[in-house]
């Protein structure tokens, strides 16, 4: 009766291992990597999207250093989304360039944040002091968090840095403080006054 139970229980946990050990080669196995690191500055988001295009990228982590509003979804499509100024975020999911996404609050900001009506808090983070999981109508996975807080990543993201939201120096230095490597850091500089 107990070898019954015994082998059992070290089937399940085979089992359990090999679906386990699957899923992560499929889910490392999507990801493409842009070959060399590169960092561009664009004066479009749509030219950020042509970059990760070009460079053939698939399935990654996005840190996201821009405003929140790219994540309120939309509902005025008529056929195939189109790539516009104000969905570049959106549109990179539903062409599975970006699988999850780290956007970036500042830390003086974070408290009004939070209290945004399009702030929509799944739950709270607890591994970081300020970290929450966000609800977004794409159903990604979406981590907000404050620089003082954000996590090493153990993969190479992409980076997109909004130069009238945050200092670009000043976020290349936060990833390299934190050790997070980026094969694409796009840096959009709005030249229009």
């Amino acid at each position: 009766m107990y070898r019954n139970k015994t082998a059992c229980s070290l089937a399940a946990t085979a089992l359990l291992a090999a679906v386990i050990s699957v899923a992560n080669c499929h889910g490392t196995g999507s990801r493409i990597y842009a070959p060399g690191k590169e960092t561009v500055t664009v004066d479009t988001p749509e030219k950020a999207y042509a970059i990760w295009q070009q460079k053939r990228v698939k399935g990654r982590t996005l840190v996201l250093f821009d405003s929140y509003p790219h994540m309120r979804g939309r509902f005025n499509y008529r056929g195939e989304p189109q790539l516009e100024r104000s969905n570049l975020v959106e549109f990179s999911i539903f062409s599975n360039v970006i699988r999850k996404i780290y956007f970036i609050v500042p830390d003086t900001a974070w408290e009004e944040f939070l209290q945004k009506d399009t702030t929509k808090v799944i739950k709270a983070i607890p591994q970081l002091k300020k970290g929450v999981s966000l609800y977004n109508l794409n159903g990604m996975p979406m981590i907000a968090t404050t620089p003082s807080s954000l996590p090493h990543l153990s993969e190479q993201a992409l980076v997109y840095i909004n130069g009238s939201v945050f200092d670009p120096v000043e976020a290349q230095h936060l990833l390299t403080e934190r050790g997070i490597t980026g094969d694409i850091t796009v840096i959009y500089q709005d030249n229009r006054k």
